[in-house]
């Protein structure tokens, strides 16, 4: 299976987001993001892909994070270095900032105290750098509970459930297959709009493609490897 980025109408909407929180259009009005959506519909990988491919920085989840935490984690993907004061981490954000403007995407902050999320408004105020929150449907209450944070809200983008579009060219692109309308039907139908089961099928997919010594994929196939996952 080829390990290729897929793009889709969520993905394209994402990098449209990110391309205009850190176009010079930003520094008039607010310059943060709210993304969110369920686990499974490819919110942190497009987020991961967007940072290889640009000057963004994308901050992945941890099981604790305080506003110290988040940021040395900023300030050692900003520059390589991880403060131990925070004062010295906002130096370091203010001056990197200075020399170019960089998107800053912060994964499961759904899961962030509500002080990290007033620390990382105030970084967003301070130093005019774009800030994109990602998480699932408890980021839009936490945030929703906050003036100040809700007010300063530029876009706000809702990661939608794959389709069977999407899958027919997954299959087509990753295992260079052709499916049929059955075939990816029975894969939605499976995967409930998440990505995840469906690059699960995919793997078992070709792996029984393999085994059996056939090019093509039948439904039959498919409902055999999703009862058997």
């Amino acid at each position: 299976m080829k390990p290729d980025f897929i793009e889709t109408s969520n993905t394209k909407k994402f990098e449209e987001i990110c391309e205009e929180l850190t176009s010079s259009s930003s520094l008039v009005g607010p310059s943060l993001a709210q993304v969110t959506g369920p686990a499974g519909r490819g919110k942190s990988e497009a987020a991961k892909h967007y940072a290889v491919n640009s000057t963004a920085i994308y901050i992945p989840p941890m099981n604790i994070r305080t506003p110290a935490m988040v940021l040395r984690e900023i300030s050692f993907e900003l520059a390589g270095v991880r403060p131990s004061r925070s004062d010295a981490c906002l130096n370091v954000i203010g001056e990197e900032m200075a020399k170019s403007r960089r998107l800053i995407m912060i994964d499961e902050a759904d899961l962030l105290q509500m002080a990290c999320l007033e620390m990382l408004r105030n970084v967003n105020e301070r130093f005019a750098c774009p800030i994109m929150l990602i998480g699932e449907e408890e980021l839009k209450g936490k945030l929703g509970s906050r003036r100040r944070i809700s007010s300063r809200i530029r876009r706000r983008m809702e990661f939608g459930p794959i389709g069977q579009h999407d899958i027919a060219y997954f299959l087509k692109t990753s295992l260079g297959i052709k499916a049929g309308p059955d075939v990816t039907s029975a894969i939605n139908k499976h995967a409930n709009g998440d990505w995840r089961p469906v690059l699960t099928a995919s793997i078992g997919i070709e792996r029984a493609m393999k085994a059996s010594n056939v090019k093509e994929i039948t439904v039959e196939m498919v409902n055999d490897v999703i009862k058997n996952n």
